[in-house]
């Protein structure tokens, strides 16, 4: 097998189309083409089910996806233990992270890491959740900065623990319940029956992030369907909704500001979610892999200023 073939095929897989993927690997449309009939008359049998908008892998092609995937794995670690070995400090390493609080952890460690690793490079992906967890794999990102909670994780994926952190309601300051959050509710999370809000319009989450997957439980649990204002992406965007008094909406805790003008609840069944980086499980992780994520854990738990990052986080 030619390994640029297996990754031609791999990008058709990933893009389920030959037009993007020619696009991702710098081929034009019918050179690509070409290489893929090229390879299903050696094989005798379609790898794709050409539909009208999406090139479908046939039960042949999940078979031949699945070796080639194995392949490029062996390759990519044989190359990183290699390179580990060698003690080469260069090359690229793929990452991914959400645009908002993942945003603000790489910039506090990025300097530190490439004061002792100048000559590596990031590619970056920013993505919600599920996203970043497709990345991994689909052996486009080696590892990614995410949220979790017990029954979420992936069994095809390692998760490495960093900080906990509590899902909280913020409701505007006006709010006629706004009373019932005491003093310093940004300190103590009073709970609340979240029935109490079922005539409410919410602001919420897009079903795109995990964090949603936790508020429609705790809805759930709740016993109603909430009235739904409307939807974001933006956890910035729901968080600013609420300071401006529009309604109720649920966010992480690491958004809590004392200065807003929201108080803070917790709600049953009272949800917490982990902070922390996922990778493909026994995948192999280089020093400065290693390295890097040591300083996000640092960055966690507030102590990257005090020691600039442990030099390795052991257990990895």
């Amino acid at each position: 097998m030619d390994l640029r073939q297996l990754e031609y095929i791999i990008a058709i897989e990933q893009e389920q189309s030959i037009s993007q993927a020619a696009k991702k690997l710098f081929l034009t449309q019918s050179a690509l083409n070409q290489q893929l009939l090229k390879l299903e008359k050696e094989l005798g049998t379609p790898l794709f089910e050409r539909r009208k908008h999406s090139m479908i892998p046939t039960f042949a092609g999940r078979v031949y996806l699945n070796t080639a995937h194995q392949m490029l794995d062996m390759k990519q670690q044989t190359y990183k233990i290699i390179h580990d070995i060698s003690n080469e400090a260069s090359g690229e390493i793929p990452i991914a992270y959400t645009p908002e609080a993942g945003s603000v952890m790489f910039s506090h460690i990025y300097p530190p890491f490439h004061a002792l690793y100048p000559n590596i490079t990031f590619k970056i992906f920013e993505a919600r959740v599920k996203k970043m967890e497709d990345l991994i794999l689909q052996r486009e990102a080696h590892f990614a900065f995410i949220a979790y909670y017990e029954p979420s994780k992936r069994p095809e994926l390692d998760y490495l623990d960093m900080s906990a952190e509590k899902m909280i309601l913020g409701l505007p300051a006006t709010h006629p319940l706004a009373h019932l959050a005491g003093d310093k509710s940004w300190e103590t999370f009073p709970p609340i029956d979240l029935t109490l809000l079922k005539d409410d319009a919410f602001i919420l989450l897009s079903r795109e992030t995990r964090m949603r997957d936790m508020i429609d439980l705790s809805f759930a649990h709740a016993g109603f369907h909430p009235k739904v204002l409307f939807e974001s992406i933006s956890t910035r965007t729901v968080i600013n909704m609420v300071e401006h008094q529009i309604g109720p909406a649920f966010f992480p805790q690491s958004y809590v500001n004392p200065e807003a003008s929201m108080v803070y609840f917790t709600v049953a069944p009272f949800f917490k979610w982990m902070r922390g980086v996922a990778f493909l499980k026994g995948c192999y992780l280089t020093k400065p892999e290693k390295y890097f994520i040591a300083l996000a854990a640092d960055f966690h738990h507030g102590v990257l200023a005090e020691g600039m990052g442990r030099q390795m986080m052991p257990g990895i």
